[in-house]
């Protein structure tokens, strides 16, 4: 998209005009891009790219296992501003992003640590029955939610509408996914729930809040699966409450529709042996762009209330590589389960996974992922570096995606040519055979929810 569109609003009359020019944009911003990557991991175009030696990966790893000793026993002493400043540098050199070390990213990871475990307290007050890595799925949204308030110089907060929201698609995941759930049950539950999303019920009242205790949908005609869908409801309200349902919010709920949309038609990727039915590599691809986008647009509407062209152009390209690395991590359940993805497809179809993972990875380096916006304006910087605080979390949130499709990848070996596992390796920031072992996200999770230094 041309950086002149770049205040241009998205506009639309209709739901169906919505849904259009979504997809138009989508088209454009992925699988076109997609499509004409090159699948090997030897000339990315990106500055950023690092190529790293066994000895230097060993080196990064000490250091990095130094610096958590060191910061468990000092971080509450005279130290502790120099330990979080090495902190911050451990980070940028691990991820390879700008080497800042502003106060205000201090700051950041404290919100994002107190918003963290607001997220956790208040999903276990709502649903006492939820486990602890049923909410941490459900919050990893809740950050990219919270990047884009940093970039939009908004207060960080857990707002209802963040809650609402990452606590709704795993909902609704379960119910969908369920084996116990009929086809035709869930044909009309998407009825129910579109138009509960795109028009609210009948009996909807804008000035009524809702006080976060479950509701009871008996009276619907599916009261055998009341538990599941009272909380789905549930979540809509929390988003009801911060979203007025009038004309300048449409698009909230449009956005919202349309990701029920994308998800209600993720069925298609369902592989049935005992009905012959497998769907084609187009289509798991247009299922798999569109699902994706629609995720990441709905989080950003949530957010803004408005976006423009041009981030909608940026969110449906950021959303696919986010999906095609959550397929990626979810290669062996897809497996056991008969889901197609990109990758499952592709190992059915008798090849490796060498082709998917290093368009993907050529795919989160290219261009898009490091737009600069007309609304990036705060900066931060040191002696050294200066950029927009906007631009510097889009790097972070993409660099650190790389580390994760790496980190899924190094657990899948025998599904890699030798050559090109070992291309892979020596793109890890610590030793490959480290890398599978460590659990990156939930390590991250836990170091910014319990503060760790």
């Amino acid at each position: 998209m041309d950086d002149m569109d770049n205040d241009i609003l998205f506009e639309f009359e209709s739901y169906e005009e919505f849904q259009r020019e979504r997809l138009k944009l989508n088209a454009e911003s992925t699988l076109k891009l997609w499509y004409s990557l090159p699948s090997n991991l030897t000339n990315i175009d990106n500055k950023l790219i690092r190529q790293q030696t066994l000895k230097q990966q060993k080196k990064r790893l000490r250091n990095l296992k130094f610096f958590a000793i060191y910061s468990m026993f000092l971080k509450k002493t005279f130290l502790k501003n120099r330990i979080r400043s090495k902190g911050f540098q451990l980070w940028n050199k691990t991820f390879n992003i700008p080497s800042l070390n502003d106060p205000c990213l201090y700051q950041i990871y404290q919100s994002l640590g107190r918003i963290t475990n607001q997220f956790l307290n208040k999903g276990k007050e709502y649903d006492s029955k939820i486990s602890y890595q049923e909410l941490y799925k459900a919050g990893r949204t809740v950050w990219f939610m919270i990047a884009f308030q940093i970039q939009l110089n908004l207060p960080l907060i857990l707002t209802d509408s963040i809650f609402g929201y990452n606590m709704l698609y795993p909902y609704t995941d379960d119910f969908i996914d369920s084996n116990q759930v009929s086809k035709e049950t869930k044909i009309e539950f998407k009825k129910i729930f579109h138009d509960k999303l795109l028009h609210g019920q009948s009996t909807y009242n804008s000035n009524a809040h809702f006080h976060e205790k479950q509701s009871n949908v008996n009276h619907l005609n599916i009261e055998a699966y009341a538990d599941k869908l009272e909380k789905i409801f549930d979540m809509v309200k929390f988003i009801e409450n911060d979203w007025k349902r009038d004309e300048k919010n449409r698009g909230v709920y449009m956005s919202l529709a349309t990701i029920h949309e994308s998800q209600m038609k993720s069925i298609l990727q369902h592989a049935k042996i005992e009905d012959g039915y497998q769907p084609t590599m187009t289509l798991i691809e247009q299922i798999s762009a569109e699902k994706g986008g629609a995720s990441l647009v709905a989080a950003a509407f949530l957010i803004e209330g408005q976006l423009t062209r041009a981030k909608m152009a940026y969110l449906e390209y950021l959303g696919f590589a986010f999906q095609l690395l959550d397929d990626l991590q979810d290669f062996h359940e897809d497996m056991k389960n008969n889901h197609r993805t990109i990758f499952t497809q592709t190992f059915l179809d008798g090849k490796t996974l060498d082709e998917p993972t290093g368009r993907l990875i050529q795919y989160c380096y290219s261009s898009p992922a490091f737009k600069i916006f007309s609304d990036d304006q705060r900066t931060i910087s040191d002696s050294k570096n200066q950029c927009t605080l906007a631009h510097y979390v889009r790097i972070s949130m993409m660099m650190f995606a790389i580390i994760l499709i790496l980190e899924a990848a190094s657990q899948l070996k025998k599904y890699y040519s030798k050559q090109f596992y070992q291309d892979l390796s020596t793109l890890s920031p610590i030793p490959f055979d480290q890398l599978k072992t460590i659990s990156v996200e939930e390590k991250i999770w836990a170091v910014v929810q319990n503060q760790w230094f």
